[in-house]
């Protein structure tokens, strides 16, 4: 129903009250001021055919009822219209944030409505009453005028909105064809300024008491030809073809506009202006109509502007425009005009009776004027004409069916290799790149965009690796393209989980063909992941690829390797091979926008439980073979008896309690790990003790003493194997 609004000159718009920490109460307000012309030229037809109808099934009127009635009617349409418009507004309830309904009811909606249904109603109605026989005065050059504008207009926009709408359709998909009556009118009026060498303006202003950042302000202007156009999807050479088609609709608009008004053989001001003025008129309703207006307000946060719409000189352009018409109708028209056939001439030409040719004029015998219409001398594209032989009806079918074949094929060739190299543009080679990064494809990302990186840095640019990358990028939608002769600027706006950010991509051709330029895109800067840990390690596991890293460890974290990288989260976790390791998985974000630092995934590696089990069993054995000693001091074990190796022989060991270890980081030492002893064992010692310490016959006899067990041991691993480095302290 906002739409039917709309089409009325309604602006949609809404407000919101909320209250914002820190900022307090805010009011903003927004608004949107575009037509939906298809809508509002339905509207017209249908209000013109009702009044044709109720005239003619009703009495006969004065100009005063007639009138009366077409007021009644308009007051009653810009009631319903408005008052459905004000009940159906669209409700967003949000809890503690009130927002006004979403309406385009506007005083410019009920003054356009009113003024349309009245007139619309009233034409209706008159179009019943019988009409004059002669057309004259002032208000009858008026209206062949602007009949004569709507002609033009019409074989214009008949030719270029089809058109519009099937390119579109091929090279945006369905959507773009089904969405076609809201936008194809007001595209057509655009192309109609373009193709008359007015221009198409953009203007738009941002500002924000905020962030200062964010204030902008700035507008442009875009004409038919060149590569001004590129930036909304239009190439150079369709201006062209604009242009061609105006000059096709200005000849056929002229051949009208002689046979509707007649030969003039005068030369008066008041003769040549009318047609330019109707032409002013119309091109300042058109420039009007087809604008797209865009405003949101709120208070001193934030506010703006935009606006595209024709040039404010295409009017006058046109006017200029309509002096040419006025020529070609003088000098060309007719000579063309012999060719329309009389059936339709006499439909186009003012009705005069026969009675009022001129004197002494004739009809030719058997060529009498139908009743109503011009006698054949009163005109001169009316006057008798010979048949033709059917052979010459051949020849002239033959000609201009070859003629238009001809003219299809150029103009369909032009679009058809238009259109494919559209397909084949630099915005198709930026999507497929931003698609293969969607999709996890790393190698296709790197043909079309080669970073320029070392292969041996290319660890993170694999397919298998990025694949399962996740927080991707999750979409992306191209903003413009600006072509300038072997170069291109992409401005593209990415999504990845929540964020967006406008990225700018440039390119060249290379090697362009007829139907391909091969736009490449140009090395585009990556960011980098950056992998530490705090043990030294050969292999990693990142996003389930096993990869040769060779790590030194460290500690503090200021060693590691950085690799360039793709945007998404790269996990970082131990192989299964490091049976004897263990560490939490560590993740890496590279996000999408310009480069920074290195994002860091930071390995804390400790032992795990088969390590640990492996250095006790280790110990254990350890300590078995230095039980087996006879040494007093047996070498390298934590054991130890201070008798005197002279008086003293016969050593048997006994672990009595095993000691109890603890496993931990050494953060100076030149392993990864230290076991201490937490609990000291116990060992006895037997041996037999020389108790006549070399004074007489020895005297053997024997003794028993007990020491603690205390001892340390670097850990290391090497070669997938746990390697102990013993110490008694």
């Amino acid at each position: 129903m906002q739409l039917v609004v709309m089409s009325q000159l309604g602006a949609l718009g809404s407000s919101i009250d909320a209250t914002i920490p820190f900022m307090g109460n805010v009011h903003g307000s927004a608004s949107v001021f575009a037509v939906p012309l298809l809508l509002t030229a339905v509207s017209i037809a249908v209000l013109y055919f009702g009044g044709r109808y109720a005239a003619k099934r009703a009495a006969a009127q004065t100009t005063a009822g007639t009138w009366i009635e077409a007021v009644t009617t308009g007051l009653v349409f810009t009631l319903l219209v408005n008052i459905l418009g004000a009940i159906f507004a669209i409700s967003i309830p949000v809890p503690s944030v009130k927002i006004s309904p979403i309406g385009a009811v506007t005083l410019g909606s009920f003054v356009f409505a009113l003024v349309i249904g009245t007139l619309a109603t009233f034409a209706g109605r008159a179009s019943v009453r019988p009409r004059a026989i002669t057309g004259a005065g002032l208000r009858a050059a008026v209206r062949r005028a602007f009949e004569t504008v709507a002609v033009h207009y019409v074989v214009f926009l008949a030719i270029a909105i089809p058109v519009v709408v099937i390119v579109l359709g091929i090279k945006s998909g369905w959507q773009s064809t089904l969405s076609s009556p809201l936008w194809a009118p007001t595209a057509g009026f655009f192309m109609f300024g373009l193709g008359h060498l007015g221009a198409l303006t953009r203007n738009w202003n941002l500002g924000s008491s905020v962030a200062s950042s964010a204030n902008s302000s700035a507008s442009d202007i875009s004409f038919g030809f060149g590569h001004a156009l590129d930036q909304y999807g239009i190439p150079g050479w369709a201006g062209w073809l604009l242009l061609l088609l105006a000059l096709i609709s200005i000849v056929a608009t002229s051949v009208f506009w002689y046979l509707r008004r007649g030969p003039v053989v005068t030369n008066k001001v008041t003769d040549w202006a009318a047609l330019p003025a109707a032409f002013l008129v119309a091109g300042a309703l058109v420039t009007w109509l087809s604008s797209v207006t865009g405003t949101f307000d709120a208070g001193s946060l934030a506010s703006g502007v935009g606006s595209m719409t024709l040039a404010w000189f295409t009017p006058f352009f046109l006017m200029l425009w309509g002096g040419a018409t006025e020529a070609s109708a003088r000098y060309l028209a007719p000579q063309l005009s012999r060719y329309v056939p009389l059936a339709l001439a006499y439909k186009i030409a003012p009705s005069e009776s026969a009675a009022a040719a001129p004197a002494g004029t004739a009809p030719a015998p058997g060529a009498g004027a139908p009743v109503g219409r011009a006698a054949p001398g009163a005109h001169p594209a009316l006057a008798p004409r010979e048949p033709m032989s059917a052979r010459t009806k051949r020849k002239l079918g033959l000609m201009l069916g070859s003629a238009g074949l001809v003219v299809v094929l150029v103009v369909g060739g032009v679009i058809a290799l238009n259109v494919i190299k559209g397909n084949n543009g630099p915005d198709k080679a930026v999507g497929s790149y931003l698609q293969a990064l969607q999709n996890g494809e790393a190698s296709k990302a790197m043909a079309l965009a080669d970073p320029g990186v070392a292969n041996d840095q290319r660890v993170l640019l694999s397919d298998q690796v990025y694949a399962k990358a996740a927080k991707r990028i999750d979409g992306f939608d191209i903003v413009s393209t600006k072509v300038a002769d072997d170069t291109a600027t992409v401005v593209a706006e990415v999504h990845q989980d929540g964020r967006k950010k406008q990225e700018t991509y440039s390119l060249r051709k290379s090697n362009p063909e007829l139907l391909d330029d091969h736009w490449k895109m140009e090395s585009t800067p990556l960011q980098s992941v950056r992998i530490t840990s705090d043990t030294p390690l050969k292999k990693v596991l990142i996003n389930g690829q096993e990869l040769d890293v060779d790590l030194a460890g460290s500690s503090m974290g200021s060693s590691g390797l950085s690799y360039p990288a793709l945007p998404g989260e790269y996990t970082v976790e131990l192989p299964s091979s490091e049976k004897f390791l263990a560490a939490q998985k560590s993740t890496a974000l590279v996000t999408i926008g310009a480069a920074q630092a290195p994002s860091t995934a930071s390995l804390k590696v400790d032992a795990s439980d088969a390590l640990k089990s492996e250095a006790m069993s280790q110990i254990d054995a350890y300590l078995a073979e230095c039980v087996k000693s006879t040494e007093a001091q047996p070498a390298n074990c934590p054991l130890d008896n201070y008798s005197s190796s002279r008086y003293s022989r016969n050593f048997h060991w006994t672990l009595t309690s095993k000691p109890t270890f603890t496993i931990s980081k050494d953060p100076y030492g030149s392993t990864p790990w230290r076991i201490r002893t937490q609990t000291p064992g116990k060992a006895t010692v037997s041996y037999e003790r020389d108790t006549s310490f070399g004074f007489g016959t020895a005297d053997w006899k024997p003794a028993t003493d007990t020491t603690s067990v205390s001892m340390s041991a670097n850990v290391s691993v090497e070669d997938g194997k746990v390697k102990l480095t013993y110490s008694r302290y």
